[in-house]
């Protein structure tokens, strides 16, 4: 594990001790079909603090308090609590997540999801979930369940010949995408989700062994199977 690495598994541990029973619930976006808590804010602006003090020099991406920043060459995106309608509703589908890109290139992510005990992360000496190097499965597309956030993914996967009874709407991307990087899952596609969803999961799957794939607004990351075959329909 690099040092840098190492630097951020710890705020994000740090920060999931901020986590306790007074949560407090508000409705957030245009339709209020989305939920956010105190901990969102409170996870993220502890990370941002932190991360301001070691890197000065690198802008910060987040979805609470920077979803608009400019990001330059060096920048970090936050989730500090990717899958909040789940969080908020007692469901341990949940994760606070970082990637750290230097001059343009994702260099490291974390994801940690303390309700399942699971922490991953990810740089140049590999992919590791609580320290155990992992890898994405190597079975044909057809032979493995899926992650993903709305009904829309059904109608891919029965175009590929897959029933929808092997989809699993998680709606929560960080874990989705963590899962096809341990093999459990064969891939895992969202549509029109921001980079701070998307980005620490892929960059755990490249360095699981996986692919990634952006096309038409869709994030899409799995196993080489599933990645061929969905560049072939796509």
């Amino acid at each position: 594990m690099k040092d840098y690495t190492m630097k951020l598994k710890e705020i994000v541990l740090e920060a999931s001790k901020l986590i306790d029973d007074d949560m407090v619930v508000n409705a957030k976006g245009d339709k209020g079909d989305d939920l956010v808590t105190n901990f969102d804010y409170e996870i993220e602006k502890f990370i941002i603090d932190r991360l301001k003090n070691l890197y000065p020099t690198f802008n910060i991406l987040s979805e609470e308090f920077n979803s608009n920043a400019l990001l330059g060459k060096d920048y970090f995106v936050i989730d500090p609590i990717d899958g909040t309608i789940n969080f908020a509703n007692n469901m341990p589908i949940w994760a606070i997540q970082i990637a750290m890109v230097k001059d343009e290139k994702t260099i490291s992510s974390i994801i940690y999801s303390p309700t399942l005990n699971q922490l991953y992360y990810a740089d140049e000496d590999g992919a590791y979930c609580n320290d155990e190097k992992i890898q994405v499965n190597t079975r044909n597309y057809k032979k493995c369940i899926y992650g993903g956030g709305y009904g829309s993914e059904s109608e891919k996967l029965i175009k590929m010949g897959i029933s929808e009874r092997y989809l699993r709407l998680l709606h929560c991307s960080s874990i989705s995408y963590a899962w096809v990087a341990s093999g459990i899952l064969g891939g895992a596609f969202f549509y029109n989700i921001n980079k701070w969803d998307y980005l620490p999961g892929f960059y755990l799957i490249e360095k699981a062994g996986g692919q990634t794939l952006i096309k038409d607004k869709w994030q899409i990351a799995g196993n080489e199977s599933f990645i061929e075959e969905c560049k072939q329909m796509w």
